[in-house]
């Protein structure tokens, strides 16, 4: 047998080996990690993985989900919005494939980013869908109480939020916006306490900072 016959089978082995150490780490393992970033409030960087996880695969509706959600936590609610059209979700029966939301919660998601984009007819319809898909969640009212609040119904704000709360007095954001809905009605006092409980808890949500300095002003 010749030396080349003889070190085939070995080079290709040395080659083999070689590619799969220098191989960009998987993408399955870059969503986790971007995912594992997105819930340490590390938005920027996880919105950082998830963009290149989709120049590999720009249908990964997981990455596209999450991407999202990343976005939306730094107020780009154009690229949210975009992101969320992208995704297939679960079937609502416990089966969302690994990392993907429900409709119900797909549909919170977008009526975010429409709130967020103030296209307020789309946003009421997401969350219309949303409730007929789960009326009992405390998040549809919380946004059906964001959708009134940017609208100056103070009212009509202030019965969605406290439904929410009824729904889950755990909810933060609830609170978040109640507070919200007392600052633009010059109701300091229950301003000062509804916020004061979002950031108990929720010390670490991207709005923490904006509810100390409101309260901060108020006393």
């Amino acid at each position: 047998m010749s030396k080349e016959k003889a070190y085939g089978p070995f080079l290709l082995l040395l080659f083999t080996c070689a590619l799969v150490t220098f191989m960009p780490q998987p993408i399955f393992a870059q969503i986790s990690k971007g995912i594992e970033l997105y819930n340490s409030g590390e938005y920027r960087a996880a919105e950082t993985i998830f963009e290149e996880s989709l120049k590999a695969n720009p249908a990964d509706y997981g990455a596209n989900y999450y991407f999202g959600l990343s976005a939306l936590a730094q107020e780009k609610y154009g690229d949210a919005e975009e992101s969320f059209l992208k995704v297939k979700p679960g079937d609502g029966n416990g089966n969302t494939r690994g990392n993907l939301p429900s409709e119900y919660e797909l549909q919170i998601a977008l009526a975010r980013a429409r709130l967020g984009l103030k296209v307020y007819e789309d946003a009421w319809s997401t969350l219309e869908f949303a409730k007929a898909l789960n009326a009992g969640s405390s998040d549809v009212y919380v946004y059906r109480g964001l959708f009134y609040l940017e609208q100056d119904k103070n009212k009509e704000a202030l019965e969605e939020l406290e439904k929410a709360i009824s729904l889950d007095p755990q909810n933060p954001y609830a609170y978040y916006y109640e507070g919200l809905v007392y600052v633009q009605s010059a109701q300091l006092e229950p301003a000062v306490n509804a916020l004061k409980t979002f950031i108990n808890l929720a010390p670490f949500a991207p709005e923490a900072g904006k509810a100390r300095i409101i309260i901060a002003k108020l006393c």
